[in-house]
């Protein structure tokens, strides 16, 4: 991907009005310097891929795992946007990310130095007990809209919208067709220090008119 970025860089083949023509145009003005853009790119082509397919994946698992959400979400399918940010709380698609303490601060008794680089755990705090009620359990009718799995503030996920978009929208099409899923085998994540995601997740979707018989 890196490779991908640096050859739209030197090309500059771009689509006019695109996040990389807008990133080139600062390029010409002198306010990004031309090596940083492959990897800025690079921070918007990644997540919209891995994270989201992650996001999906995970939430096939869980609802697989845990067959009274399913019906739970089978029964009210209103609870869609509550199940997706349950899914992205309890199976965070990005593990963490690193971020530059810009003030001098504290942080549950920790002095942090401004310069210092810090790793913002995500997956941990969705599952801490300080904030959670039974953090470690699925529930799509609790309240996860807090859960940090898209970032917070101006650090938020640019393409979180869509992402919830593509994850509701997969998931209201099975209610409709799907009266259960059944894991077929183990499934097996996979080794990132980033992404949390399912490398094979073998599944059986039974249609409703199976089941009805």
């Amino acid at each position: 991907m890196m490779r991908f970025a640096r050859s739209v860089v030197r090309r500059g083949d771009v689509l006019p009005g695109s996040m990389g023509a807008d990133l080139l145009a600062k390029v010409e003005s002198g306010e990004v310097r031309r090596e940083e853009c492959p990897a800025l790119m690079i921070d918007y082509l990644a997540p919209s891929l891995d994270t989201t397919i992650s996001a999906i994946a995970s939430a096939l698992w869980l609802l697989a795992t845990h067959p009274d959400q399913w019906q739970a979400l089978r029964a009210d399918p209103s609870l869609v946007p509550n199940a997706v940010n349950e899914v992205v709380r309890v199976e965070s698609p990005l593990r963490a990310f690193s971020r530059w303490v810009a003030a001098d601060t504290e942080v549950a008794g920790t002095p942090l130095r401004r310069g210092s680089r810090v790793v913002v755990l995500y997956a941990s705090a969705n599952r801490d007990e300080r904030v959670w009620d039974r953090p470690d359990d699925v529930d799509v009718t609790r309240d996860a809209s807090q859960q940090l799995g898209f970032g917070q503030g101006v650090h938020g996920c640019a393409g979180q919208g869509l992402a919830r978009l593509e994850t509701q929208a997969i998931l209201r099409s099975l209610l409709e067709r799907v009266d259960r899923l059944e894991l077929t085998g183990p499934a097996t994540w996979g080794r990132n220090n980033i992404i949390h995601s399912l490398d094979r997740l073998p599944l059986r979707l039974v249609p409703v008119q199976e089941a009805a018989r």
